[in-house]
């Protein structure tokens, strides 16, 4: 363990620091983007296409890269399988896209969703040139080179989403960087692990891969429809404006979350696999990243509550975007700061339930999730769209996760016997050092009612971080030390 435990630690540290440095590129640049070049309108019309990319994702290899890293009975053969496998099914949803993507951009009213639709199917054939070697990578925890390559592509998506935002390709900005992003993972994977397959295509290799791939692939193709359904539902519901609107305080709120949590969400479903057979090492491990998500998550969450109105006046004000339209996303943004933590726990659960072999589980919770979720969408917007407009679908959120979130619980705890007194013991803590952080934050909100948004953001969102951490280091003994030392 002791060795393993050495490679999970570095593996959350250069994680860490990637994502640190790939949050930041990512946040200057949506925040020049949408700032300095798109209008509600135009982010809307965009966004009416770039959350459906994660579902074609998902779809492009039915979770047989997955299998790659759950399996140990790779050959050469099994594995070129594999690689021909995705290459044919991502060519198939190419095809498919040529004639589907016109017609929902048609059903939204803005043909060029559907070319956007097209470009990134044509995204999904260079990511083959990767997704091999990339995989194999993560089976062997080998997540310093992942997070080498990973800040070098996600930094060139930040600056040509910039460059194409700036020479008028506002609209379509989003997707080409995510396009250029993709060539320039698949040209640094393949020169520090050069892979070529062999000219070997055994289907009968391939069946366990698929059948383990489909449960996994079933359920990252649900979770994916069901965390991104609220963007088509918002535009078909209240308009390109209000989805603008809405993009914005998801981006700013879940969509930072899900950035946050990836540091702990890449290093677990290959450590889980690991100790897939040793139970007290699975649990103890399930808990320590529950606490490091928490940590990392919790403080955030607060501080986007507290001061998501002057954050947005001053990062958006003056532009673009009227001060009516800041103030229906900040309302957005801070219902669903409500959903945040529970999401941030949320991700570590299906990473479990398939490294130990269980993607039934993981795809019955994503089942459950795609009803309860969407189906609230649905029901907030038309029974509380006409008062609240797309504010509705945010409601949806904090109804409807939830109830899918209790449902992912019973099924962990049932997956690997999870003590919930360990589990309420290792996460209470946390979670009261963040409502101490919350409790400073919101005292000084009142003493500073009178002030500019600049200085305001700054007391405010400083006493909470200050409060925050100030309690882990005092209560719980989180200190930079202590997180040095167990990174050693």
């Amino acid at each position: 363990m002791g060795e393993l435990d050495s490679k999970i630690n570095r593996g959350v540290a250069w994680t860490a620091a990637s994502q640190t440095i790939v949050a930041v590129s990512d946040l200057i640049s949506q925040l020049l983007v949408v700032a300095l070049w798109l209008t509600n309108s135009e982010y809307g019309i965009a966004m009416m296409a770039v959350p459906l990319y994660s579902i074609l994702d998902a779809a492009s290899d039915l979770g047989a890269t997955n299998a790659l890293i759950q399996r140990d009975d790779h050959t050469p053969e099994r594995v070129s399988t594999v690689f021909w496998f995705n290459l044919l099914l991502s060519s198939a949803i190419f095809l498919l896209l040529l004639v589907v993507g016109p017609l929902y951009g048609r059903l939204q009213g803005y043909d060029v969703v559907g070319w956007l639709l097209i470009a990134y199917g044509g995204k999904l054939l260079v990511q083959n040139i990767y997704a091999i070697p990339f995989a194999l990578l993560r089976k062997d925890l080998q997540f310093e080179e992942i997070a080498k390559v990973r800040t070098v592509a996600y930094l060139a998506e930040s600056v040509t989403r910039i460059v194409f935002a700036a020479t008028g390709l506002t609209v379509w900005c989003f997707t080409l960087a995510a396009l250029a992003k993709t060539l320039v993972f698949a040209i640094l994977i393949q020169w520090r692990h050069p892979y070529w397959p062999k000219w070997v295509f055994r289907p009968r290799e391939i069946i366990p891969y698929v059948r383990f791939g489909l449960s996994s692939a079933g359920s990252q193709l649900l979770y994916y429809v069901y965390t991104n359904l609220d963007y088509p539902i918002v535009s078909y519901y209240f308009g390109a404006a209000a989805n603008g609107i809405y993009a914005l305080a998801y981006w700013i709120v879940l969509e930072a979350v899900k950035t946050i949590a990836n540091v702990v969400i890449d290093v677990a479903f290959p450590t889980f696999a690991r100790l897939r057979d040793d139970k007290a090492g699975l649990t103890a491990q399930f808990l320590r990243f529950t606490r490091l998500n928490l940590i990392a998550v919790l403080p955030f969450v607060v501080l986007i509550l507290l001061v998501a109105p002057e954050f947005l006046h001053l990062a958006y004000g003056g532009g673009k975007w009227s001060s009516e339209q800041l103030e229906q996303c900040a309302e957005a943004a801070r219902v669903l700061c409500l959903v945040g933590l529970l999401r941030a726990l949320g991700y570590i659960g299906p990473p479990l339930l398939d490294g130990i072999g269980r993607p039934a589980l993981t795809l019955r919770y994503m089942a459950c999730a795609s009803i309860l979720v969407p189906g609230m969408f649905v029901l907030c917007a038309n029974v509380f769209g006409p008062r609240f407009g797309m504010l509705s679908v945010a409601f949806g959120w904090a109804i409807g996760y939830p109830l899918a979130f209790a449902v992912l619980s019973y099924l962990v705890v049932k997956a690997i016997g999870l003590p919930l007194r360990d589990y309420l013991k290792a996460s209470i803590g946390i979670v009261g050092c963040a409502l101490g952080g919350l409790a400073v934050g919101l005292v000084a909100s009142i003493a500073t009612s009178g002030l500019g948004d600049g200085l305001r953001m700054a007391i405010v969102g400083g006493g909470s971080v200050v409060g925050t951490f100030g309690l882990l280091a005092t209560w719980q003994k989180i200190t930079p030390r202590s997180i040095a030392a167990s990174m050693k």
